[in-house]
């Protein structure tokens, strides 16, 4: 009988202190505009490593309760668009056009 009760007692002590470190995790807000300024502030801290000005255009419109998000890479001509999620931290940039012209050395 004592030895389930230690156990009992140690198994209760080892699921609070799992949640204990669980909980104090920093929660990261997943909206989309805290996505968007995530991006954005990425974007800003790559153009200027390079020399390169307005590299990324962001274009975002909505119709009838539907937003769409469209990144053209004028570097290389790659068109990304936003592939929505149910959860905002899982959205993804999705290809959606391949450059139409090649680069010259």
């Amino acid at each position: 009988m004592k030895q389930y009760l230690t156990g009992l007692i140690t198994g209760i002590a080892l699921t609070m202190g799992i949640f204990f470190f669980l909980g104090s995790t920093e929660i990261q807000d997943d909206s989309l505009r805290a996505i968007l300024e995530r991006l954005e502030t990425y974007i800003k801290q790559e153009t200027a490593k390079s020399s390169q000005s307005g590299r990324y255009q962001l274009q975002s419109f909505s119709i009838d309760r539907t937003h769409w998000h469209y990144l053209l890479d004028t570097a290389t001509g790659e068109l990304y668009r936003l592939e929505p999620s149910r959860t905002p931290a899982n959205a993804k940039w999705v290809l959606t056009a391949a450059p139409n012209f090649q680069k010259t050395p």
